[in-house]
């Protein structure tokens, strides 16, 4: 297979998670008092299985993509393992394309949709640093 056009290079990753770190990994870090998850990783295995749900559930769906959202776990839930209270994660949400004539041209073409699930429950990569 070749590589997807849309592959960065390790250097390029690099210099986007340090840009991260200088731009806003201080400032979280400063507003939440403790270090958080600065990357999250799920298998391949489970990103397959969602995208086939997400593809089997969107065949009549125009332009069906994925977002990927920040998100952070509520401290005080209970349902939430207690080793991820607090701490930051992403999730995936299903997304659609907008009707031709409904967003404009500085808005996205695309937006959630709600018929199917977002995922959750990658495992934060610890301890957080640099790229």
């Amino acid at each position: 297979m070749d590589k997807p056009k849309n592959c960065i290079s390790r250097s390029d990753a690099e210099t986007l998670s340090k840009t991260w770190w200088e731009s806003r990994g201080t400032a979280i870090r400063g507003a939440i008092k403790h270090e958080d998850v600065c990357a999250v990783n799920f298998s391949i295995t489970e990103l397959e299985e969602y995208i086939a749900y997400v593809k089997e559930n969107s065949e009549d769906i125009d332009g069906a993509g994925i977002s990927i959202w920040l998100g952070s776990y509520p401290k005080d839930d209970e349902k939430v393992p207690v080793k991820k209270r607090g701490y930051s994660t992403v999730f995936l949400s299903p997304t659609k394309k907008k009707a031709a004539g409904t967003f404009s041209e500085d808005e996205n073409d695309f937006e959630e949709n709600e018929e199917i699930d977002p995922y959750n429950n990658g495992s934060g990569v610890w301890p957080p640093g640099v790229y």
